[in-house]
């Protein structure tokens, strides 16, 4: 069954409100590095302590010993999913699945801004933004993460092609990019293969936030 991730891209007073108004509907709560910085680890202790799963959105990408020290304090912080950059390679995606004991790790492929242009900017190599994002899964998958973070384009071939675990940010009730380009909706998003769906602005920026959640929930639960 697919799930929907709100992102707490707020405020710690914001954030934490808008936890509590939304526990009694069954979503994940994103916390990235600002709400982390602001609040610390007392952000993912209010979000666990009422019964919610926590997806740590930190995108690591370091060393693999500074990795896997990161990927040990995250799982001892009780987060439920962390990410960790597939372009830190294979070494760092290894060492970090064979830290990671119950957090479910995240490979970050191409973020959802990105385009050919930045392929041909830091001179990757690869034709495509798909063909990056599928080669990033694949990689993904060898060095045992659960799963993975791409858009809504390529998440069918990457589900057909690793069976991974699905992320897709850039979720969209409208066509409206913003600073994003390969965006879809909540629809097309899970009829390609998502696992979950990863939502924020067109949450929180409403004035009945619940009232979205609903809706969204509506049309991607069966």
């Amino acid at each position: 069954m697919p799930k929907l991730c709100v992102a707490l891209d707020l405020g710690p007073e914001e954030a934490l409100k808008l936890v509590d108004s939304l526990l009694d509907l069954p979503v994940v709560f994103k916390v990235g590095p600002s709400l982390l910085l602001s609040c610390g680890p007392s952000v993912i202790k209010h979000i666990k302590d009422r019964g919610k799963e926590v997806f740590l959105d930190l995108k690591l990408h370091d060393i693999p010993t500074a990795v896997a020290r990161a990927v040990s304090v995250a799982e001892s912080l009780g987060a439920d999913y962390l990410t960790v950059h597939t372009l830190s390679g294979p070494e760092v995606l290894e060492t970090a699945s064979k830290t990671a004991l119950k957090v479910k790790l995240l490979g970050v492929t191409l973020l959802t801004s990105h385009g050919e242009d930045y392929l041909e900017a830091v001179k990757l190599g690869f034709r495509s933004v798909e063909e990056a994002v599928l080669h990033l899964s694949l990689l993904a998958k060898e060095k045992g993460l659960y799963g993975v973070v791409c858009s809504g384009e390529e998440v069918r071939k990457v589900k057909e092609k690793t069976g991974l675990f699905t992320v897709v940010p850039g979720v969209r009730l409208k066509s409206s990019p913003e600073d994003q380009r390969r965006v879809k909706t909540p629809e097309e998003a899970v009829r390609n293969g998502a696992d979950m769906i990863v939502m924020g602005r067109e949450i929180y920026k409403d004035p009945n936030p619940k009232r979205v959640v609903e809706d969204v929930l509506s049309r991607i639960l069966p």
